[in-house]
């Protein structure tokens, strides 16, 4: 026989799914639970405990249980993985990896590119709250500001949903798993291989809202301050990883208006995003460093670790030379 509790926690379950009890509703009482459905108050109790375990209400003490999500269980073996840019060439190469790893052992991918957006990012965290997924990485939108959707981000954590974040994660986050690649140590490396080639005035162009070219334009300035140079301000370009409507800040026609300027000062240029080119008038230099370890196989892994104990260790990837 199914035990009473199972029997009560699925006709909840179903309730919910039936719009009985909307998501941000209250349940009633243990007192008139255990009346509508002609159980105990322990059996009432052990149901609620397992629909909080599942990530479907949300229990507090005097406050009531509260509706935060629906599930059919359609999702138990799916992974949400949100990246900014399905076409770029590293992000391809990053599902790839958590792909090919997350269905070896036996769990499906449902990747989402959110354009660096915070409304399309929102929209496909908010899939989450219709479900119950296995887990979700994430690259977050406009990583270097802070997010917008942290709310949703923070409920997902109370529902126990394992996540990863890829390179940061929002402040308001507690003890989070981020796997990232060490981006300060990568500017930092490429700047002394300048230098070492002889460049004893650089410039730079880096993206402004991502979070991995912020760390990098730290360490690539570090170096130069480390080597006893000048930083000199106006040979550093920021742009946006995509450009809202009326600015063109990533335009072959801008980027090198600013490359002429800056060679009459600079005699080598870094630019930390391969997809930003000029029209070859003037030389640039781009990163030759790749990460020593698989990105995506470090996030897949991590969401299996987190799957398996409760939790996984951040991980820090260096780069290498090719």
């Amino acid at each position: 026989m199914i035990p009473k509790y199972i029997s009560l926690k699925n006709k909840l379950n179903n309730d919910i799914l039936e719009n009985k009890y909307p998501i941000g509703s209250k349940l009633p009482t243990e007192v008139e639970l255990a009346k509508e459905y002609k159980v105990s108050r322990s059996t009432v109790r052990q149901a609620l405990d397992l629909l909080v375990e599942q990530g479907i209400i949300d229990k507090h003490w005097g406050s009531g249980n509260t509706v935060i999500a629906k599930s059919d269980n359609s999702k138990s073996k799916t992974v949400m993985v949100l990246l900014p840019n399905n076409k770029d060439a590293v992000f391809t190469d990053v599902f790839s990896d958590i792909s090919s790893m997350l269905m070896k052992n036996g769990f499906e991918v449902e990747f989402h590119s959110t354009q660096n957006s915070y409304q399309l990012e929102r929209q496909y965290l908010q899939l989450l709250m219709n479900d119950i997924y296995a887990g979700l990485i994430i690259m977050m939108a406009r990583s270097n500001f802070p997010s917008t959707n942290v709310d949703l981000l923070q409920l997902q954590c109370k529902r126990q949903l394992p996540i990863v974040f890829i390179d940061t994660a929002p402040s308001a986050i507690y003890n989070p798993v981020i796997i990232s690649t060490d981006n300060y140590g990568r500017g930092y490396q490429m700047a002394r291989h300048l230098i070492n080639r002889g460049h004893k005035k650089l410039g730079g162009i880096f993206v402004n809202d991502n979070y991995s070219s912020i760390q990098a334009f730290s360490g690539f300035t570090d170096a130069i301050r480390d080597a006893n140079l000048e930083i000199i301000d106006n040979s550093y370009h920021f742009c946006n990883y995509h450009d809202p409507q009326g600015v063109n800040s990533r335009t072959n026609a801008g980027i090198n208006r600013f490359l002429k300027y800056a060679y009459d000062t600079v005699s080598a240029v870094y630019v930390d995003d391969p997809n930003i080119t000029g029209d070859g008038t003037f030389p640039i230099f781009t990163s030759s460093l790749t990460p020593s370890k698989s990105l995506g196989k470090e996030c897949a892994n991590a969401i299996m670790e987190i799957k398996k104990n409760g939790n996984s260790k951040s991980v820090t990837i260096p780069f290498k030379a090719n």
